[in-house]
């Protein structure tokens, strides 16, 4: 070898070395990449994929996409018998028009009401043809809340009766509690308890106003589903309430005419947070046909194993889910639901995080990054794999999740729902301080979000867990970023304009992987996150 060859070598072989010392220094969230988010969303929400409807073609592309990306960043697969998937078994069930029916017979004279104009039923898990008669009780929210002083079920008898309820909870009850009272499993569990044997559900004025009855009767094409045990039982499907319809303000006033308040008053006095409950006058016939298909879909999970071995059976999940509506009713002309922001963009800051986390030192306990499956059609994907995760001994010591961030621009603050709840809080304030950020409180508690997203899956198995949202504090004065969020809820939330035409501010995006990146690695790495001390979810849910 001559002299310039050996210097040659000598250099070469220095830069590779300075090369890798500048990698081993550099932190795991510095090498978090906009492009890269971008090119995941892009992909995702494109008309190829038609909507990623869970159990459709769609989605099971987006799937392998997920599944690819975990295997480049090498993350071991965390699915079924080594693979990245973790197929859910589903049911599937979808109401046939013709197949439904609602009367009211009252004083000898009988009134039909009308699917769409007066009523939706939802589906029924357990039969495709089901007819239910009875007579009817209002029990006001359907809320007993003993510890509130709270009780709509006080000198009510609702055994063998249709119940009439209302969507939500008080609005003084305190947020955490409100949520939890709102929660529909929460509902139909205590008309069980109180012997209801059917439910009409009618809106609040709040819920009124947040989703108008036609934009629900434009959605209800979507199909129904929920996920099937080891023995084919689909959970969660309360049999016991035989049939289950939704209501609009002026189908639900014939039910009241007669009774000793009046619609009117009876929304007055909830949304005045006065308990309440009445027999209706009159004998209700509700009949449903259901179309039912056995279906599967799959979460995609990709594994981080943990390096301490007492610690390593503990994990860290990261969450976002990957499906969306699928194809569905033509708006405008546009027959492809692609939710770019929901949650293409979650599902790109989590392959962003997953790539970012997998390629630095090995965190204390395991992380377990997951793309789910069926979030749409109630949390199903979540609460499959927090359930598996209890029976496998996988013990899930905190979540983290990223569903529809709406980020539109750049802003000064990120939120982090269920902040309050947890040592996550801590954990969430320090990542945000330290990417330069503000964190906020949620704007609009009476959304109850807190319950509506992946994250209480976890929590109700006893897992601390937030979800990371953009906040309201725009950069540029000229934005409202408010104005940007709400217009996206009234005119593109679980629409098809939901798409890449949408604003998306990648930067910004990528931001948020990066405190993502911390709060993981903080909560892999350090003590075990906890409830706050007295904590409403904590006390309901740290025993299960």
């Amino acid at each position: 070898m001559t002299p310039r060859q050996s210097i040659g070598l000598t250099t070469t072989l220095l830069g590779c070395l300075l090369a890798m010392a500048a990698r081993a220094e550099r932190a795991p969230w510095d090498g978090v990449r906009a492009d890269a988010i971008r090119g995941h969303v892009e992909f995702l929400a494109s008309d190829l994929l038609e909507g990623r409807a869970a159990a459709t073609r769609g989605y099971d592309i987006a799937a392998a996409y997920v599944a690819a990306q975990f295997r480049q960043a090498g993350l071991e697969p965390g699915g079924d018998e080594g693979d990245y998937l973790q197929n859910v078994p589903l049911l599937e069930a979808t109401p046939v028009l013709p197949g439904s029916g609602v009367q009211l017979v009252r004083e000898g004279e009988a009134y039909a009401f009308e699917y769409g104009t007066h009523y939706l039923p939802f589906a029924d898990f357990t039969s495709a043809s089901s007819t239910l008669t009875a007579p009817l009780v209002f029990v006001g929210f359907g809320v007993q809340a003993p510890e509130l002083e709270y009780d709509d079920y006080a000198g009510v008898d609702a055994q063998g009766r249709i119940a009439v309820a209302l969507s939500g909870a008080p609005e003084h009850f305190p947020a955490h509690q409100r949520a939890y009272h709102s929660w529909s499993h929460r509902k139909w569990s205590k008309l069980i308890e109180h012997g209801a044997v059917g439910l009409v559900m009618v809106d609040s004025l709040v819920d009124a106003q947040r989703v108008p009855w036609e934009r629900k009767v434009a959605m209800s094409w979507t199909p129904q589903m929920r996920w099937l045990s080891e023995d084919n039982a689909p959970q969660n499907a309360y049999p016991e309430l035989k049939l289950r319809f939704l209501f609009n303000h002026e189908a639900a006033a014939r039910l009241f005419a007669g009774a000793p308040l009046d619609l009117e008053q009876a929304l007055a006095n909830a949304q005045a947070g006065t308990a309440q409950g009445f027999e209706l006058p009159g004998m209700l016939t509700l009949t449903a046909t259901t179309g039912l298909r056995r279906t599967q879909s799959a979460n995609v999970l990709g594994l981080l194993p943990g390096a301490d071995p007492q610690l390593r059976d503990e994990y860290v999940v990261l969450t976002a889910h990957l499906d969306h509506l699928g194809r569905g009713a033509a708006v405008d002309g546009d027959t492809v639901y692609n939710g770019a922001h929901d949650n293409a963009l979650g599902v790109g800051v989590l392959l962003e995080t997953a790539r970012a986390l997998a390629g630095g030192p090995r965190p204390r306990r395991s992380i377990l990054f997951a793309a789910l499956t069926a979030e749409e059609k109630g949390l199903l994907g979540s609460d499959y794999l927090a359930h598996r995760a209890q029976q496998d001994g996988r013990r899930v010591a905190a979540n983290v999740n990223v569903d529809m961030p709406l980020i539109f621009a750049p802003v000064r603050d990120f939120m982090a729902l269920g902040a309050e709840h947890s040592s996550l809080g801590a954990l969430a304030r320090s990542a945000l301080s330290a990417e330069g950020y503000r964190m906020s409180r949620d704007p609009a508690p009476e959304e109850i979000a807190f319950i509506r997203s992946d994250q209480f899956s976890f929590v109700k198995r006893g897992a601390p867990a937030i979800a990371l949202k953009s906040g309201l504090q725009s950069r540029n004065e000229a934005i409202d970023i408010a104005e940007l969020q709400r217009t996206y809820r009234r005119t593109h939330y679980h629409q098809p304009s939901d798409d890449l035409s949408l604003p998306i501010d990648y930067p910004t995006a990528a931001d948020l992987a990066r405190v993502a990146v911390r709060i993981t690695l903080q909560a892999a790495n350090g003590p075990r996150p906890r409830w706050n001390r007295g904590d409403f979810f904590g006390e309901r849910f740290s025993a299960n």
